[in-house]
């Protein structure tokens, strides 16, 4: 699971994306000892957890899985994951800690690096379209790997007015805004069933901290800890499953028919 915590709002890029982003190597040296901050934080992964488990079917295609918090959830349930991620570290340490289990494999690569294999019931992406330079592409990608009637899973960085040093330093090429989302999926051919802006109060925060102070807005363990164990619970109480008029991140969930 990649790194989210807080997010932003604004006007979104052009689909070349944005110059400057970090190397892959460069954005995982960056984020790792974020990943590890964030594997602790409970709720905040129940909560997305929560959303993202009514879509799920038996066979998953986990893309950008990272140090492995969410495919050791999608195990617990019983589902079979196909774990990827690009980097060659976070591949590795997926290898390590899923060894000996028949019901995860690990893929190192992009969304191209599962052409081929049995068709999956969804494809879930946390905090990852962001870092593909060629959304679209990676969408189509998707589609081909899905059965007919699968769905594809999105938690997306929000607003790109918030995008700041950080995102960059992460690989992140943009940042979403809900309705261009839905429309980009939609002109991909997927059908969407949900979309919505998730976690309000983190998107003040780091338009507060990444934008006006210049901090990282994930921050450390403390922080992590801080906001998870006293703001999550409240704000994924109020925000219920009707969502919110601006937030931290879009949560999008897209069928594909299976034809064009």
């Amino acid at each position: 699971m990649r790194p989210l915590w807080f997010a932003g709002m604004g006007v979104r890029l052009p689909r070349s994306g944005r110059a400057g982003v970090a190397s892959i190597a460069d954005a995982d040296t960056e984020m790792a000892p974020r990943l590890d901050n964030l594997a602790n934080a409970d709720n905040y992964t129940s909560w997305i957890f929560g959303l993202v488990e009514p879509h799920l079917g038996d066979e998953v295609l986990e893309v950008g899985a990272g140090h492995g918090t969410f495919t050791e959830i999608l195990r617990a349930r019983g589902t079979r994951v196909v774990a990827t991620d690009v980097a060659d570290r976070c591949a590795d340490l997926l290898r390590a800690r899923f060894a000996g289990d028949a019901g995860v494999s690990v893929v190192q690569g992009g969304t191209e690096a599962v052409a081929g294999m049995p068709p999956f019931d969804c494809a879930v992406l946390i905090n990852v379209l962001e870092h593909i330079k060629d959304d679209d592409g990676a969408l189509l990608d998707l589609a081909a790997a899905l059965k007919p009637g699968g769905r594809v899973i999105l938690w997306v960085p929000a607003f790109q007015l918030l995008y700041c040093d950080f995102d960059r330093k992460v690989g992140h090429y943009r940042r979403y805004r809900k309705g261009a989302l839905r429309a980009q999926l939609t002109n991909a051919g997927y059908d969407v069933t949900d979309i919505r802006y998730v976690n309000s109060a983190g998107a003040l925060a780091w338009l507060v901290l990444g934008r006006l102070m210049g901090q990282a807005p994930a921050g450390g363990q403390d922080r992590v800890q801080f906001y998870d164990s006293y703001f999550v619970p409240v704000l994924r109480r109020l925000e219920g499953r009707r969502g919110v008029p601006f937030g931290q991140s879009v949560f999008a969930v897209a069928t594909w028919p299976g034809y064009r």
